[in-house]
């Protein structure tokens, strides 16, 4: 700063002039001029904390403190083992959600046979009362005398074939029977005969017809059986 008559001066926009021909107001309104003038230095020196920069000069950099190598080893480490857990639980849940999707579609395919499987036999007990129907119209046309020109027996024997083709509509079919070896899958032995005029285990006589709906037996078929002929008791 400059110097007069020994005295510091304040910079210039600090400055404040007093009119020396003037009165004791001049003096006042000066003294508020500077104290106006102090209080916006002290302002701009609070607005503005930071040491002015040149232009172009960049801003300092944070200080930074320099971690230890054991510190960020071990930091490492951690992070490699949490990595390796969550890689290993990720593993375990995809697993696991393999194997529950296997279990759904291993139900749904049970449910879809256990569904047409029910399709396809849910009508046995009906279908096994009108077999009993369909007995009795047929022992009705064995006893019933046959004559030309009967319209009753005709009728008769209509209803019997139109039920016949009905049940054969929905999987009912009779089991071949008489003249074929005997089969305990299908046949029901209720009677046995010796005979030599046909081989030993031939069913030789139906008296109730046996049926199947969509190949699972419905009503087994009861049959006479065959039997080879005892050897006579002088014989070895």
């Amino acid at each position: 700063m400059a110097e007069n008559d020994g005295r510091p001066v304040p910079p210039d926009d600090e400055v404040v002039y007093l009119d020396e021909d003037g009165g004791s107001d001049d003096v006042a309104s000066a003294l508020e001029a500077a104290e106006r003038a102090v209080a916006a230095v002290e302002e701009r020196h609070r607005a503005a904390p930071q040491p002015v920069r040149a232009a172009g000069e960049p801003a300092p950099l944070p200080e930074t403190v320099e971690a230890p190598a054991g510190t960020v080893r071990a930091s490492l480490a951690e992070e490699r083992e949490r990595a390796i857990r969550a890689e290993e639980e990720a593993g375990r849940l995809r697993e696991a959600l393999l194997r529950k999707v296997a279990d759904f579609d291993n139900l749904r395919k049970r449910n879809e046979r256990e569904k047409a499987e029910y399709t396809r036999y849910a009508l046995s007990e009906v279908m096994l009362d009108l077999l009993g129907v369909l007995d009795n119209f047929e022992r009705a046309l064995e006893h019933a005398p046959s004559s030309v020109g009967d319209d009753f027996r005709t009728g008769v024997e209509m209803i019997a074939r139109q039920l016949t083709e009905v049940l054969r509509k929905h999987g009912v079919v009779e089991v071949n029977a008489e003249g074929v070896p005997f089969d305990p899958q299908v046949h029901e032995a209720i009677m046995r005969e010796e005979t030599a005029a046909v081989p030993h285990g031939t069913v030789v006589q139906v008296f109730q017809k046996g049926y199947v709906l969509n190949d699972r037996l419905l009503r087994a078929a009861r049959v006479k059986v065959s039997a080879a002929p005892a050897a006579p008791a002088g014989e070895a």
